[in-house]
């Protein structure tokens, strides 16, 4: 019996998305439990902080070039906790969408946490996500302040950002 040699970049292929595939499950574990939802982990949090000036969200004067154009999509209301309010966690987080001219469009939604390089947690949200807006009961994050911001469409093209602060002891 013959037997075929082992490619070992397939292999090594294989290996690595298999251990990718390893990680990605116990990143999922980590961010969720039965007590709450992690928002922010804490290793998330004790990255480092954006410059100053990506803070400040998108936009400028009239001619300013890469202004961004204006919110044409859903409205992006925080309704809890209150911006600026410190709240101790787990806490309830509730954002409200309000179509302006066509329906609220979820695959258009985008939510990351403002850092140095920022952290897309999209794929956390989503499961408390619903055309009227964002409640997850429960959110779990460390202490410190969280700039998050979150980008919706809708139906017809339009697209809106918010940007949220939410401060916990």
């Amino acid at each position: 019996m013959k037997h075929e040699p082992v490619n070992t970049w397939w292999v090594a292929g294989c290996l690595i998305i298999a251990g990718a595939m390893v990680f990605s499950m116990s990143q999922a574990r980590a961010a969720g439990s039965e007590q709450g939802v992690w928002l922010i982990t804490p290793e998330e949090a004790a990255q480092p902080a954006a410059p100053e000036g990506m803070l400040s969200p998108p936009g400028g004067k009239p001619f300013d070039v890469g202004r961004e154009a204006p919110d044409t999509g859903p409205m992006i209301e925080l309704m809890k906790p209150e911006e600026g309010a410190s709240r101790p966690a787990p806490l309830e987080v509730l954002v409200r969408f309000t179509p302006r001219s066509a329906p609220v469009d979820l695959s258009t939604l985008a939510v990351t946490v403002v850092k140095l390089i920022s952290i897309d947690i999209t794929d956390r949200v989503r499961p408390y996500t619903s055309p009227e807006g964002i409640n997850i009961p429960d959110a779990k994050l460390p202490s410190g302040k969280h700039t998050v911001r979150i980008s919706v469409g809708d139906a017809g093209g339009g697209v809106s950002r918010k940007q949220l602060t939410v401060s916990v002891p």
